[in-house]
């Protein structure tokens, strides 16, 4: 497979081997003592007592080694290579199980005879017992997305194009682009899934999937409508229709609708809709009635995808629906709607179209569309996106509402290397009436 990697994936691969090299002298802690990269670590872990809980054992497969971002450099052994891919997967299967909210420690993943990896650690949470046979079938669907990019690799029309786009603007499709799954997010208790376009490059770099300037700001939406910050890690349980880790800007055209179909897609390798019938059918989440927990497409290339795969149930922003999604489970119906980009709305302003604050009432409808079907899956989506979209296109809104929209506003256009915290715009917007436009004169403040 042809790889991209700059200095700092070669940082994380020695990092990675350090941290295997760690584990193997016994310095590996329970999970609840450890910190998680960047900025969307939960903000409370709660501790757990492993001395009498029962093990959990499976092995994963030795085509593992190429689902996860780790380079063998000139100078590495193959003994070194795979103890730095166990210690890569160990960090990832620790963030997945940390964002389940999986009350679990002394988690190890070591190489075995033969190839592979054997993975072990103890819980006394009964859904601890679903968790290899989920990370196997998530793996095996990983495997789909691997064998889509190598497909791409080899056109000239999907690895990296040249010429013009769709909007008749030339293509800058400059790398690094590296194939990259959506590791270390909750497999067996997400309360939503989110269909996205691809994955910023800093992510990978960074090895957290949330730590970037679009998930941050969902985090921010969904504690703006009443998620616990503790929470917020279950709404973001990710399929990207391009597993490619690409710049995060000017690469849009890169990605479009049809090669997402031909190669990923139902004309492809089918990891999209494999990965999202699957993801959509959560373990450790029970539902009153039949639906799956819902999926939110984003942006108009997700949206995009997601039209062209399931003609009966189109979709566009705020638009809700249901659909029959996974065949292995006909009678369970998937509530769906779409919505903007999550980083969209931070490039409007109050004279734009259709401007930041009609975005803004958009996003924090999805927000509310998301924490309301988790707390009632079984709700109509139609009635819980208008009861939602109500809430915040109201003529006159509650002051609640209007506060949260002013507030999201004013810390989305404020400075991008000094933004303001959500109290200092409240305080902004309670003594302008919660008008957020004009907005404020961010120049003269201190």
């Amino acid at each position: 497979m042809m790889r991209y990697f700059s200095g700092s994936g070669l940082r994380t691969a020695l990092s990675a081997y350090l941290a295997a090299a760690l584990m193997l002298f016994g310095l590996s802690q329970p999970l609840a003592a450890r910190t998680l990269a960047g900025k969307a670590t939960p903000a409370k872990v709660t501790a757990v007592s492993c001395s009498d809980s029962p093990y959990v054992n499976y092995s994963l497969p030795a085509g593992t080694n190429d689902l996860y971002p780790v380079i063998k450099t000139a100078s590495m052994s193959d003994y070194d290579y795979s103890m730095a891919v166990a210690s890569n997967i160990q960090f990832y299967l620790q963030n997945s199980i940390t964002r389940d909210q999986l009350n679990a420690c002394y988690l190890s993943v070591t190489p075995a005879d033969g190839g592979g990896y054997n993975v072990k650690f103890r819980s006394p949470d009964p859904r601890a017992a679903t968790y290899g046979a989920t990370q196997i079938s998530w793996l095996s669907n990983g495997g789909l997305g691997l064998q889509g990019v190598l497909n791409c690799q080899k056109d000239k029309t999907c690895w990296e194009p040249t010429g013009t786009g769709s909007s008749g603007k030339p293509l800058t499709c400059t790398g690094p682009w590296q194939f990259y799954l959506p590791l270390g997010l909750p497999m067996v208790a997400q309360k939503m899934v989110m269909l996205l376009h691809y994955p910023p490059y800093s992510a990978m770099q960074q090895s957290d999937y949330l730590n970037n300037a679009t998930l941050n700001r969902w985090q921010r939406l969904l504690v703006t409508v009443g998620v616990p910050q503790a929470d917020w890690t279950l709404y973001t349980t990710t399929v990207d229709i391009f597993p490619i880790a690409a710049p995060g800007s000017g690469q849009t055209g890169c990605f479009p609708t049809t090669s997402a179909t031909n190669f990923f897609g139902n004309g492809g390798t089918k990891y999209i809709p494999t990965m999202l019938n699957s993801l959509v059918i959560a373990p450790a989440v029970s539902t009153v009635g039949m639906n799956t927990v819902p999926v939110i497409i984003y942006g108009a290339e997700a949206t995009g995808y997601w039209n062209a795969t399931y003609p009966d149930a189109q979709t566009g922003v705020l638009k809700a629906g249901s659909v029959s999604l996974n065949p292995d489970a006909p009678t369970k119906k998937t509530p769906y709607m779409g919505a903007n980009h999550p980083i969209a709305a931070v490039y409007q302003t109050c004279a734009s179209s259709p401007g930041i604050v009609t975005m803004d009432k958009q996003d924090l409808t999805t927000a509310c569309f998301a924490k309301s079907m988790a707390a009632t899956p079984d709700a109509d989506p139609v009635a819980v996106e208008a009861a939602c979209q109500a809430s915040y296109f109201s003529p006159t809104p509650d002051a609640e509402y209007a506060s949260q929209i002013c507030v999201t506003v004013v810390v989305d256009k404020s400075p991008q290397f000094a933004q303001w915290s959500t109290d200092k715009a409240k305080a902004w917007c309670a003594a302008h009436s919660n008008n957020p436009c004009p907005l404020p004169d961010y120049s003269s403040m201190k």
